[in-house]
């Protein structure tokens, strides 16, 4: 669960999502909050461009290469409807292969998982 925008936590959870998935688990993300940002085409490239130059820089992956390497591996990529709204962000705006649900759905979905958040 991506609840925030700070780049740390949200790279942390990219590096556990996709260890998982490397581990063949299943994997499902739902970002609600500033979190919707990371699933978002343009807006987080602008806030995070520096951060993940930083990154490569020290031959660590960056944030949106794990985040194509989730959409490879097929994570399921959830994004709160509340939470787009929240950021004034359009379903338009995001990344191909993520579906925007509401937290029923989540809840649902993650039944009798262990759900971590970031």
């Amino acid at each position: 669960m991506l609840c925030g925008d700070d780049f740390d936590r949200l790279h942390a959870g990219f590096m556990l999502a996709a260890a998982a998935l490397a581990l063949d688990r299943p994997v499902l993300v739902f970002a609600t909050g500033p979190g919707v940002l990371a699933l978002c085409r343009e807006a987080p490239s602008l806030v995070y461009a520096e951060k993940n130059a930083g990154l490569a820089e020290r031959g660590v992956v960056s944030l949106f290469v794990l985040r194509d390497a989730l959409v490879a591996m097929d994570a399921t990529l959830l994004v709160c409807e509340s939470g787009l709204r929240r950021t004034g962000c359009e379903a338009s705006d995001l990344i191909g292969g993520v579906r925007v649900a509401g937290l029923p759905t989540f809840l649902d979905l993650a039944a009798g998982h262990q759900i971590v958040t970031f």
